[in-house]
């Protein structure tokens, strides 16, 4: 058996816990980078029958909903 003193067997404790704070934090952040999108030339579209929101693959104005296949118009800001 590995014999530790109380000070080694709370640092120990307190590195470990310190590693497991930062995996968790450095997965926040890569989640949030990999979920993070922006709209540029394209323009959100929401069907007003099923209510969902989507972005289309083409820059149109005028568009079939993907889970509905309802006409979906382009809205103003």
């Amino acid at each position: 058996m590995i014999s530790l003193s109380a000070a080694d067997f709370f640092s120990l404790v307190l590195f470990l816990f310190t590693a497991w704070f930062a995996f968790l934090a450095y997965r926040l952040q890569s989640r949030k980078k990999r979920h993070d999108w922006h709209l540029t030339s394209r323009h959100l579209f929401q069907c007003d029958r099923c209510h969902l929101s989507f972005i289309p693959e083409d820059a149109v104005t005028l568009c079939r909903c993907p889970r509905c296949n309802a006409y979906c118009v382009k809205r103003g800001k």
